[in-house]
């Protein structure tokens, strides 16, 4: 049918794709591990699409959104063992709270652009770090930290795993509103910012507004990523938001695609993989992960899905007409 030759009809097969598979994986990845590996994959995941949003389709880059993630996390965790609230109802605050702070500080932050942008946003994660180290009446700090949150149960006569299908859900919402972004006049507008913002301006697009929105936007899936992680883990410490976070988002993003929503699923996925697969290689972490980055970016510039996607075309092009 001609509307799958169309990227909506790519977007919606994709869509349908990562819903079947997640449920897959919801009813045949048993093994605790390997189950606990790919919820932590889920989790970045939601951060990653709204970091794609931000720095792939805007084209700002932020070293802050571990600091949203802190919000994000510490509130919901504040809700539930202070005032008893519903997870979901803290879940849907925790979203809120970064959400709210973001755009407050967006105007003033987004005047800046490139490499002192990254060092306004990279001192945002840092101030946000020493906030959850320091402010130990509501984060614990350090040590002890959050300790024994509730587990998630929606419906106690289920029984099992309840928090994978929320999510899933959770992921599948994120990137459902993304993609329905990229193929609004919201979405043009983006690329016309990132492109160059001076003729976005002058094509009538409110530049400032809409900077300040998606970056809101991509604080927003940082906030609900971080309280996904509070209900996931149930106990953490400061040390779990570190500015590390936020540079291995930028390399989910970086790794996946700046091009396409679909990338940070991928980096998500491999940038979550990769320190189980160092485990017993300590020390070259960090040398596996510049290398990664270098080749990504040199032979891969538009991302490693965007570089695999354009190779299977190719490959059925080529089949079609041989």
């Amino acid at each position: 049918m001609q509307v799958f030759k169309t990227s909506h009809g790519r977007d919606a097969l994709g869509f349908l794709a990562m819903a079947v598979t997640l449920l897959l994986i919801h009813t045949l990845v048993r093994d605790h591990f390997y189950r606990s590996v790919l919820l932590q994959a889920i989790i970045f995941a939601v951060a990653a699409t709204g970091m794609t949003l931000l720095v792939g389709f805007a084209g700002q880059i932020s070293l802050g959104q571990n600091a949203f993630m802190a919000m994000g996390a510490y509130g919901f965790a504040y809700q539930v063992q202070k005032f008893g609230l519903h997870p979901l109802f803290a879940l849907g605050l925790a979203t809120l709270l970064p959400t709210v702070v973001a755009y407050a500080i967006a105007r003033p932050i987004l005047r800046l652009s490139g490499h002192y942008l990254a060092l306004a946003t990279l001192a945002l994660g840092s101030a946000g770090y020493i906030f959850a180290s320091r402010w130990t009446d509501v984060t614990g700090g350090l040590d002890p930290g959050i300790l024994d949150l509730p587990k998630f149960t929606l419906v106690s006569a289920w029984g099992g795993d309840q928090f994978f299908p929320l999510a899933a859900l959770c992921l599948m919402l994120v990137t459902g509103l993304s993609l329905v972004l990229v193929h609004s006049a919201i979405g043009r507008s983006l690329h016309a910012i990132h492109t160059s913002e001076l003729v976005a301006a002058c094509s009538g697009i409110q530049v400032e507004r809409t900077k300040a929105a998606i970056f809101a936007l991509a604080a927003g899936c940082a906030g609900l990523s971080g309280a996904l992680y509070a209900l996931f883990m149930r106990s953490f410490n400061a040390s779990s938001f570190s500015i590390m976070i936020s540079i291995e988002l930028l390399m989910m993003v970086i790794v996946g695609s700046l091009s396409t929503v679909w990338g940070s699923l991928i980096g998500a996925l491999l940038v979550t993989l990769l320190p189980h697969a160092l485990e017993h290689f300590e020390s070259a972490k960090l040398f596996v992960y510049g290398t990664i980055m270098t080749l990504v970016v040199m032979f891969m510039p538009n991302g490693l899905a965007s570089s695999l996607y354009g190779s299977l075309r190719q490959l059925v092009t080529a089949g079609r007409k041989a």
